[in-house]
């Protein structure tokens, strides 16, 4: 059986990391038996969420005033957050 309790650090980069791919079925249970015993996840979890979703809006208007980034410059970002995370 694959290891499925989490520490705070581990759980707060898998619910990052969940927002962007689907996760292994035994993850998706540790996040929400740790999320279930800590106010502190769980907190996190819904600012991220806020976060996303207020960036989102962000996005959706630049794009609608015709203020988009290319998607050079796109994918440099990208690249750079991926580096960073390593």
């Amino acid at each position: 059986m694959r290891h499925w309790i989490f520490s705070c650090k581990q759980i707060t980069e898998l619910i990052s990391e969940s927002m962007d791919r689907k996760l292994p079925i035994y993850r998706r249970i540790g996040i929400r038996i740790h999320l279930m015993m800590c106010y502190l996840c769980r907190r996190y979890k819904k600012q991220l969420l806020f976060l996303r979703t207020v960036l989102q809006a962000i996005e959706e208007a630049d794009e609608k005033n015709g203020e988009v980034l290319s998607q050079e410059a796109r994918r440099r970002i990208k690249n750079k957050l991926d580096q960073e995370k390593k």
